[in-house]
């Protein structure tokens, strides 16, 4: 007797790529152990100049050529419209997902009422440097504060059904990927058209990318733009201050403000300008803003990693807080 993964409906998975041959054989070999093995796996080559197209190939993968320029959206949406699967799944080229992850997905979207499901980074991280480990354990602590009810998707791992990805357009090929608003605005819409996506912190994938300081530095900041900027033309602005903004909870918002008054103290301080009192207040109220979170640090990766990480925290907020200003600046300028 064959078992469900066998006989469960046609999954396509579909993978837009761009130069991804450091990461593309690992996140294809993970796919072929995948439990469940009615799957067609499409990878869409956004005209790479490495080894993209040959590592692929070697797969025995449906290899599709976007057009030149047109961004990870595009492509996304030109492997949906080559799909025959009654599921789709989402997911980058430096993701590495478990045995039992498309089952999972699979099951969650046949419990009815279920439009798109999305999963989060696992703890584990290969690389060891710590804005790598930071960046990821903060991506999967953002991810378990959320609710189980989202209004955002996850281009990194997501399930859709068929039906409902069709009927509400596809990606936005207008959002340019390295802001990270593509997969927000789609859940945005899915949730104005009363869609249903929820968040499955069992669905759990390793993230392959690497980051250094100034790469980290660049993500953060393009990304708060695209963030601030999407909320602006949303209307959210005003509103993420005390709800948050996708998987951006409040105090993460509360402390990237208060980032710039820390700063500002610290500097005073070093040149005898404001008393310690005023400088151990202000260290206390961040430290206040972020102490679950350092808790989790603790927790994950032990008490001096946590420490080590708290300067990556504070830069990460200041740089947030300099790309928001200039999103929501633009996002306003766009209405």
């Amino acid at each position: 007797m064959k078992s469900a993964a066998e006989t469960g409906p046609l999954v396509s998975v579909i993978i837009p790529v761009k130069n991804g041959a450091l990461t593309l054989d690992a996140c294809l070999y993970s796919i072929r152990r995948s439990y469940y093995t009615n799957v067609e796996v499409i990878v869409v080559d956004d005209h790479s100049t490495d080894a993209t197209a040959r590592i692929a190939s070697a797969h025995g993968v449906h290899l599709l050529t976007a057009t030149n320029g047109k961004g990870a959206n595009h492509a996304r949406n030109l492997g949906g419209a080559q799909a025959n699967g009654e599921i789709f799944i989402f997911m980058d080229a430096d993701i590495v997902i478990r045995r039992e992850t498309i089952l999972t997905i699979v099951e969650r979207l046949q419990e009815g009422g279920i439009d798109a499901v999305v999963g989060l980074y696992t703890s584990r991280h290969r690389h060891e440097t710590f804005v790598s480990q930071y960046k990821n354990l903060w991506v999967r602590y953002s991810y378990l504060k959320s609710p189980p009810s989202i209004d955002w998707l996850f281009g990194a791992i997501s399930g859709i059904r068929k039906e409902a990805f069709q009927a509400i357009g596809g990606f936005n090929v207008g959002l340019v990927n390295e802001q990270g608003t593509e997969d927000i605005e789609l859940g945005k819409r899915f949730s104005k058209a009363r869609m249903n996506v929820v968040l499955d912190i069992d669905i759990e994938v390793e993230h392959l990318k690497s980051y250094t300081l100034r790469s980290f530095i660049r993500n953060e900041f393009t990304r708060s733009a695209g963030f601030a900027k999407l909320a602006a033309e949303l209307g959210e602005a005003a509103s993420s201050v005390r709800r948050g903004f996708a998987n951006v909870y409040p105090s993460f918002v509360a402390a990237t403000i208060f980032s710039s008054i820390l700063t500002t103290i610290v500097i005073l301080s070093v040149v005898g300008a404001t008393p310690m009192w005023m400088l151990v207040g202000a260290v206390g109220i961040y430290i206040l803003l972020n102490i679950r979170f350092l808790n989790y640090l603790e927790q994950v990766r032990g008490l001096f990693a946590m420490i080590a990480m708290v300067p990556i925290l504070l830069l990460d907020h200041l740089v947030c807080l300099a790309g928001s200003a200039i999103g929501v600046i633009n996002g306003r300028l766009k209405k």
